[in-house]
This record gives structure tokens, C-alpha cells and sequence, in this order.
């Protein structure tokens, strides 16, 4: 339970570093610093998660990313027919 906890944590707070520069009214350097902390404890409870859920899971995510990856990037025959 606390590996999906910690996963799921991981990321909202990928999801929140991509807001911080725009909710927050600061010097550049404050959000420098509060981004670079939240990447550090995203990335970190993201490996502590990988750990505790072991290799089955981690398999199964790499596997959907693998797919979703090939379904955004493969170039798609064309509907029309000239």
C-alpha cells in the first residue's frame, strides 16, 4: 500500500512542478529552489515506490508507457484516398 502511496505521489508532484513557476509570485531564484525540491522528492519517492511494488509492476508501467509512446509517435496511414 505504501509503494502505490509513494507512486502516486511521485506523480502529483511531477504534476505540480509543472505549476509552481505559475501559481507562486516570487524571485526567480525562490522557484529555481522550491522546483528543484520538489523534482528531488518526486524522483526519490518515485525509486522508493519502484522498490517496495518490485519488478512485476515496474514491468507492467514500462510496458503501457512503451505503448502509449508507439500509439503517439507512429505515423498513421492517411484516411483519404487520392
Amino acid at each position: 500500500m505504501l509503494g502505490l502511496f509513494l507512486f502516486w505521489l511521485s506523480w502529483l508532484l511531477w504534476a505540480l512542478l509543472l505549476l509552481v513557476p505559475f501559481v507562486l509570485d516570487a524571485e526567480v531564484e525562490t522557484i529555481a529552489v522550491l522546483s528543484t525540491s520538489l523534482l528531488v522528492v518526486a524522483e526519490v519517492s518515485f525509486l522508493i515506490s519502484m522498490a517496495l511494488l518490485g519488478r512485476p509492476f515496474y514491468l507492467a508501467i514500462k510496458l503501457r508507457v512503451k505503448t502509449l509512446w508507439q500509439q503517439i509517435f507512429t505515423k498513421k496511414p492517411s484516411q483519404h484516398s487520392e
